[in-house]
């Protein structure tokens, strides 16, 4: 957490300097960007960077757009290492960041963070990622329940892996464990490629993740989901029971959610560009394709909408933060 906080504030630093020297804020002659990069805080293989080279790639087989968005891997600093990036791009046109509810989380975690979430500005929420419970395949653990009752009978013994600390499914383990006074570790990877190999290698006995991450190696018969972690099951899973189901009364668990974002200040005509993007893609076939093979719920938000409901994740998240005493005490 120090280094992530050391770095995000350079990252502030160097952004709020870029903005105050009065370089030109870039934009297009006909107030449609000419360019755009695509910011994501994670490296490549990494959840938001898969989610924003296949938006970029679906909108090109889609026809909506004949140019080439650039992914940018804004991995320092993590998410505050990329809202602060974002930040310091005011008032431009040319630059749009993939979000997720990390980029909450994070601020909330850290004493004075230089950067939040308002100040970026809310262009499409589409789609919300359910989240599942997976173990390997030759696994004892055949429910979420049985994961938990060994996970109390041997505390700490048990391991997790998933993404940073800050992310959904850290925060959906650490809210189960609270709530059911179950105690196991957490592995941390960036690339979900490296946590399903931690995960079939035997280094974790359970993973927290989305549809996509386990597909492929449910088919294979290497891994086997266990439970839907949320309020309602996933259509690419429907037999399996949510935790509720399985007599697991946890709630509050966060949803990972994704969208995007862009500068403070950027130009009306192109943030209406973007939204009217993402509204056209969410109705294609295409997208209705992606969306049902990864077992994602799509929930287009336009700029307004997204900003209100960052606005009640941001409130839901920081009561969880509290909860589980993972901000500045």
């Amino acid at each position: 957490m120090v280094t992530t906080a050391r770095l995000a504030m350079a990252f502030a630093v160097t952004a709020l300097a870029l903005t105050s020297c009065g370089i030109a804020p870039h934009r297009s002659a006909n107030g449609i960007p000419s360019r755009t990069d695509v910011v994501v805080h994670t490296g490549p293989g990494g959840g938001s960077d898969v989610f924003a080279r296949q938006v970029v790639k679906l909108l090109q087989q889609t026809k909506l757009m004949n140019t080439n968005w650039s992914v940018r891997n804004q991995t320092e600093g993590s998410g505050i290492g990329a809202m602060s990036y974002l930040r310091g791009r005011r008032g431009r046109d040319d630059s749009i960041a993939a979000i997720t509810p990390t980029w909450l989380v994070t601020p909330l975690t850290l004493k004075n963070s230089a950067v939040s979430i308002s100040d970026v500005q809310p262009v499409a929420g589409l789609l919300v990622e359910p989240q599942l419970m997976a173990v390997r395949a030759d696994s004892p653990y055949r429910t979420a329940a049985d994961f938990i009752d060994a996970a109390r009978d041997q505390p700490d013994r048990l391991v997790q892996v998933g993404g940073s600390i800050t992310a959904t499914d850290s925060l959906s383990g650490k809210a189960m464990q609270a709530q059911t006074g179950a105690n196991w570790s957490y592995l941390s990877f960036s690339d979900s490629g490296q946590r399903i190999a931690s995960l079939l290698r035997g280094d974790a006995q359970m993973m927290i993740g989305a549809s996509n991450d386990f597909v492929e190696q449910v088919r294979a018969g290497k891994i086997r989901v266990i439970a839907a972690a949320g309020d309602r099951r996933v259509p690419t899973f429907p037999q399996i029971a949510t935790l509720r189901e399985q007599g697991l009364p946890i709630t509050g668990l966060p949803e990972e959610f994704r969208g995007f974002v862009g500068p403070p200040g950027i130009p009306p005509a192109a943030l209406a560009h973007y939204q009217d993007l993402f509204k056209k893609l969410v109705t294609t076939p295409e997208w209705t394709a992606y969306a049902e093979e990864n077992g994602d719920v799509t929930e287009y938000q336009d700029a307004a909408r997204f900003g209100a409901f960052l606005d009640a994740q941001r409130g839901s998240l920081t009561t969880l933060v509290r909860q589980l005493k993972l901000g500045p005490q």
